[in-house]
């Protein structure tokens, strides 16, 4: 069986529902959270196939299926704030701002590898994008870690919220995160680019 987690990249993150879409497979369960409902609400939910679920079942046993406990299972709040976050996402064309968006942030992040030497790649899709930071890249040899947090909390101090690769093996630890909101325009991600441009600057030379 095929299990993917979209807790991340679904949900119009990447540009498509689910990030697999952009891969042609096709899993056998899919688990999501977070995006689901926006943050508005605690939802969070897994997804199989008829094939899959029809393994669990035993005719012999009324609750013989597949079931699980839920801290706010029967609670209606966060299905009916999924339900009107899908509805805008389809009615603003949040999946399709998403690819063009990210299309967008993905040059300007090459932009700044053309200026900054201790960018050693540029990866992602949609308004999912990544930087690896290096110390030299012939080698790939990735920049310190602590470097690379200097970079995260100065661009913090200037109002620019990105993220950094955390719960890698130790001393690999060296990619800056962009995960910007669906609704993003070409201004705020100029802004956010100009921030690491100038962290950069700051904290590497």
């Amino acid at each position: 069986l095929l299990h993917i987690d979209e807790v991340v990249c679904g949900f119009g993150r990447t540009g498509t529902w689910f990030g697999y879409q952009q891969y042609g497979v096709q899993p056998d369960i899919v688990t999501m959270a977070k995006g689901v409902a926006s943050g508005y609400a605690a939802i969070s939910v897994c997804v199989t196939t008829e094939a899959v679920f029809d393994m669990f079942k035993d005719d012999t046993d009324k609750l013989g299926y597949f079931r699980d406990i839920s801290t706010f299972g029967g609670c209606t709040a966060g299905p009916a704030a999924a339900l009107e976050v899908m509805q805008i996402t389809e009615e603003e064309d949040l999946l399709g701002n998403s690819a063009r968006m990210g299309d967008y942030l993905n040059g300007k992040l090459f932009e700044l590898m053309d200026k900054h030497a201790c960018i050693g790649e540029v990866r992602g899709l949609g308004l999912f994008q990544g930087a690896e930071l290096v110390a030299d890249r012939a080698t790939r040899e990735p920049l310190e870690e602590k470097k690379v947090q200097a970079i995260v909390a100065d661009c913090m101090a200037q109002g620019v919220i990105i993220g950094a690769s955390n719960r890698s093996m130790p001393g690999l630890n060296n990619t800056l995160l962009f995960a910007p909101a669906l609704i993003a325009t070409k201004g705020d991600l100029d802004e956010v680019v100009a921030g690491v441009d100038a962290a950069i600057t700051k904290v590497v030379g």
